[in-house]
C-alpha cells in the first residue's frame, strides 16, 4: 500500500523512487511455511484483516495465500530485471502475481512465467537463479539495510536522511518530503 502512496509522490514529481530489494524472512525454508503454524492463528488472522483493510484504502484488493513465502527467488528475479530495463514492469508484475493469487513468488517456474510475460527470457533468468548469480547482491542489501534499522517493510528512505518504517497516511510521506525540500 504504501508504495502506491510513494509512487503518487513520484508522479507528483516530488521524489525519485528507487526500489531495493529486502529479504524479510530468510529463515523461511523456500517452500514457505503456513502463516498460522509461523505467527499463531490469531495473529494470522489480525495480519490478514489489517493488510485488507489498508489495501482497500487505497483502492486495492490484496489476497494471499496463507503461507509465508522467502521470497529471495522473486527478489533476484527483480534484480534479473532491473539489469534489462525491465524493473518497473517487473514490480508490478511480481506484485500482481502474489497479492492477486495468480503466481507463487517462490517456485521458479511461475518466476519464468512472469518474466516471459515482462518480455525477458525465462531461461536465462532460470539460469540466474540456479547459478545464485543475485545472493551475494541480496546479502550485501539485507546487511545494509539492517545497518540503518530496517528490520521491517515497508521502509523508505527519503534524501538519505529520513527513514520512515511501517505503513502510513500519505500525508506522513509528503510532510517528510516537503521537510526535505525546507532544509
Amino acid at each position: 500500500m504504501d508504495s502506491v502512496r510513494v509512487e503518487q509522490l513520484e508522479r507528483e514529481g516530488l521524489v525519485e523512487v528507487t526500489w531495493l530489494p529486502f529479504e524479510l524472512h530468510p529463515e523461511v525454508p523456500p517452500e514457505g511455511i503456513p502463516r498460522e503454524r509461523y505467527f499463531g492463528s490469531a495473529r494470522a488472522a489480525q495480519m490478514r484483516a489489517h493488510l485488507q483493510a489498508m489495501a482497500a484504502e487505497v483502492g486495492l484488493q490484496m489476497e494471499s495465500r496463507d503461507v509465508l513465502i522467502n521470497s529471495r527467488a522473486a527478489l533476484a528475479t527483480a534484480e534479473f530485471a532491473r539489469e534489462r530495463g525491465a524493473y518497473a514492469e517487473m514490480h508490478r508484475a511480481l506484485f500482481e502475481a502474489h497479492w492477486h493469487l495468480t503466481g507463487r513468488l517462490e517456485e521458479v517456474e511461475d518466476l519464468k512465467r512472469i518474466a516471459a510475460k515482462c518480455g525477458l527470457d525465462p531461461d536465462e533468468l532460470g539460469e540466474a537463479l540456479a547459478d545464485g548469480r543475485y545472493e551475494p547482491l541480496l546479502d550485501r542489501r539485507r546487511a545494509e539495510a539492517e545497518e540503518i534499522g530496517i528490520n521491517a517493510i515497508p521502509a523508505h528512505i527519503f534524501g538519505g536522511r529520513y527513514l520512515v518504517v511501517g505503513a502510513h497516511p500519505y500525508e506522513l510521506f509528503h510532510q517528510v518530503v516537503e521537510k526535505l525540500r525546507t532544509a
